[in-house]
């Protein structure tokens, strides 16, 4: 009897604890679990976060980089047809390279022949003695391609400093008589990557062919970048991959091949910086468990009930988000779980706005109006400083509205589209033609003074005013042409364009109409 009153306690003690053990753990463990697996996928949206960031800064500075070097591509053919070249009087053209020369851009010009000696230097004076070696290959190897280059970094064998030179091939009838090169300091590329502005702690790099850190945020560059880096961008014009720095730092890291020239833009991003960030996310969820914990022996049941519907809530909402469908924030019912679905509607929020800004237009397939002003800010920005001319066309196409009363909008879509084509075939591939809504276009002329933007707008005017294929309406073009002029008030220049453009309308249309120039 005795011995069965013991037992009976016993399996009473024991009964207790177990049934608060397993109430506690109902309570907590679930609750564990949903912390734990809102963490990871918070640390992956962050991470996705960062590297699409950083590619997107990668390919943004890449193409900034192709656009400079195009203009001074582009400046470098001009001087290659100097007459003083083709005729062979290397003293004259010496002198006109002299005179080309803009301490911001170009530290020098070199001339070089098929056996890479330096004919021509505007460092030394004509016919002083010139280095006959140290060109780079890139350079000497336009002889046999035919195609402009740009040679990774290098130590000038005249100037004695760092160096990178983009040359172009200079023809005397069908064959390449020089290469002329343009030497150029690093800090000419370091400048493209100061106009940037990432967000704290990240890290611009420039890379040339080699690998070599030809610019950096920060830094002066010079220097090698990380085997592993270069080998992934051997392998593929656009990725991301995990390196480790000198002083063992995990540096997540970005790269965007350029396109036209064998160089790289890599953007790195210490690991710490999403660490950091993960760090508070775990800190709110471990706080939260601790408040399950006291609330659990008396709402153990409840607990269970609202843990269960966020998960749910937040699994859907996340499929819903990798899916990209629209996310509804769930009617989860605890704080934590609260914060990461408010992360995961923030985040779904943030792509969708990436993914609907749009650069192009949709019918045509050229630049949106959007696209467009940026385009001119940084070519705006990029003449004030270095005087560089460029022009501005504002185009309509006359009796458009015609086709679409008596065609139809397919019509009217099609003449567009035509235009677009007829547009892009008659500009060069460094200007930036757009569409700015309905029938109205506009062309910004990159390194262009005003003879040449005259002509272009003219051939505009003949190309837009040929037939137009089922079209019965005589459609036509009106051009107005704006001038930068370093006395201009920059931001009146968009505004000229538009009323040289309706002083065409006014004169009879179907043609080419000069904004007015400063005195």
């Amino acid at each position: 009897m005795h011995a069965n009153r013991v037992d009976h306690a016993v399996r009473r003690r024991y009964s207790l604890r177990t049934s608060l053990l397993w109430l506690v753990a109902v309570c907590i463990l679930p609750a564990v679990s949903v912390s734990v697996s809102l963490a990871i996928a918070h640390y992956r949206l962050l991470r996705d976060q960062i590297h699409h960031g950083t590619v997107m800064l990668a390919h943004q500075v890449a193409a900034e980089l192709d656009r400079e070097l195009a203009g001074i591509e582009s400046g470098l053919r001009v001087l290659a047809t100097s007459s003083d070249l083709t005729s062979g009087n290397l003293a004259g053209f010496h002198k006109d390279a002299s005179d080309a020369l803009t301490s911001q851009v170009v530290q020098n010009y070199v001339l070089v022949d098929r056996q890479g000696r330096q004919v021509l230097n505007t460092l030394r004076p004509p016919g002083a003695p010139l280095p006959v070696s140290g060109t780079p290959t890139a350079i000497v190897r336009i002889f046999d391609t035919g195609a402009p280059a740009l040679s990774d970094l290098f130590i000038g064998p005249v100037a004695g400093e760092p160096l990178v030179a983009l040359g172009v091939p200079v023809y005397r009838g069908n064959d390449i008589a020089y290469a002329l090169a343009m030497g150029m300091k690093p800090a000419v590329v370091g400048a493209i990557v100061d106009r940037q502005t990432p967000p704290a702690g990240w890290t611009i790099a420039v890379l040339d062919g080699a690998g070599n850190i030809v610019a950096a945020n920060g830094s002066p560059g010079g220097g090698q970048s990380r085997p592993a880096l270069r080998e992934a961008i051997a392998a593929a014009t656009e990725g991301s991959l995990e390196v480790r720095a000198d002083d063992g730092t995990a540096i997540i890291t970005s790269f965007s091949r350029s396109s036209a020239w064998p160089w790289s833009v890599a953007v790195g991003v210490p690991r710490s910086v999403l660490e950091h960030r993960l760090f508070w996310v775990i800190f709110r969820v471990g706080f939260g468990a601790l408040a399950a914990l006291g609330l659990g022996l008396w709402l153990a049941s409840g607990i269970v009930r609202r843990v269960t519907t966020s998960v749910r809530d937040l699994n859907n909402a996340a499929l819903a988000m990798a899916k990209g469908e629209p996310v509804v924030l769930p009617g989860v019912q605890f704080a934590e779980a609260d914060a990461v679905g408010a992360a995961i509607l923030e985040a779904s929020r943030a792509m969708a706005t990436v993914q609907q800004q749009a650069y192009h237009d949709p019918l045509t397939g050229l630049a949106n109006r959007a696209l467009f002003e940026e385009a001119f800010a940084r070519q705006l920005a990029l003449s004030e400083r270095t005087d560089s001319p460029f022009a501005v066309l504002a185009i309509d196409l006359d009796e458009f509205k015609g086709v679409n009363d008596q065609q139809g909008h397919a019509a009217g879509d099609a003449v567009l589209r035509m235009a677009a084509e007829r547009i892009t075939g008659t500009v060069r591939a460094s200007d930036v033609p757009a569409r700015m809504g309905g029938d109205e276009f506009s062309v910004l002329l990159v390194d262009t003074n005003r003879d040449e933007a005259v002509q272009t707008a003219e051939r505009l005017v003949t190309a837009l005013s040929q037939p137009y294929p089922g079209v019965t309406a005589a459609v036509s073009a009106s051009v107005g042409i704006a001038i930068y002029h370093s006395a201009d008030k920059p931001e009146d220049l968009l505004d000229a364009a538009d009323r040289a453009l309706y002083r065409a309308k006014g004169a009879g249309k179907k043609r080419a109409v000069l904004g007015v120039e400063p005195d």
